[in-house]
């Protein structure tokens, strides 16, 4: 049995949208809900998907954020 070093209660948050290609998550920036430094949202927000078979890239300005834990 091979146990990582890594512990999930220490992930962080982040904020992110699902691909519009191949729907999944793009992470954009780091959730601060819990802090007290407030998220500005920008007035274009244009991603491209991580995945290599994907790389879909668009306008998720009008899009429904997510939260995600890494």
């Amino acid at each position: 049995m091979r146990i990582s070093g890594w512990s999930k209660t220490e992930a962080a948050w982040f904020l992110g949208v699902h691909c519009g290609k191949c729907n999944s998550p793009i992470l954009f920036a780091q959730d601060r809900s819990e802090s007290d430094q407030e998220f500005v949202p920008v007035a274009k927000l244009v991603l491209t998907c991580s995945q290599i078979n994907c790389r879909h890239q668009a306008d998720y300005s009008a899009a429904t954020f997510s939260r995600f834990q890494k």
